[in-house]
């Protein structure tokens, strides 16, 4: 006599409206990233511009060459998202499609995942190239000269201020 060894999984159910609630948040998130994306790539522009050592040109370039990769999987995830929003009907309709609906399900559980583990990566590339970015900064402010080298610190009577 043999035992068959059932396996329970635990699925949480969204309703309709939970998952397009998730869903737009997604985007929103997303919509913010890729917004802020252009907004480093043009940060590491303006470093470009600057002369800089070795060593700091690969540090840029590296931060530059993670975000590029990290664009690329925004652009792909930002389509399933949105592809997944317009899928949204097929639960709101008032037609039982059993299948379609579980795919849909299996679809936000998945999209759920896909997008979570993307915000990690992406904070840590963004976490990492700061921190390459702030290295760059402090060797400038090494090298440059606070203040204009002309400018004469002089005391002021009291007498003088008041009459």
């Amino acid at each position: 006599m043999s035992t068959k060894k059932t396996t329970i999984e635990y699925i949480e159910w969204f309703d309709a409206e939970q998952m397009h609630e998730h869903s737009k948040k997604w985007f929103s998130e997303l919509s913010f990233i890729k917004d802020e994306q252009q907004f480093l790539k043009n940060l590491i522009q303006t470093f470009a511009i600057k002369p800089l050592n070795k060593i700091q040109f690969g540090r840029l370039e590296g931060f530059k060459k993670a975000i590029e990769e990290n664009e690329y999987r925004l652009e792909l995830l930002f389509k399933k998202v949105q592809k997944h929003i317009n899928q949204l009907r097929i639960m709101l309709d008032d037609v039982n499609q059993l299948d379609m609906e579980k795919a849909y399900r299996k679809t936000h559980r998945k999209l759920n995942s896909m997008v979570n583990v993307y915000l990690l990566d992406y904070r840590t590339v963004k976490e990492r190239g700061f921190i390459k970015l702030s290295s760059i900064l402090k060797a400038e402010k090494e090298k440059i000269a606070l203040g204009n080298p002309d400018y004469k610190i002089t005391n002021v009577n009291k007498e003088t201020r008041t009459s």
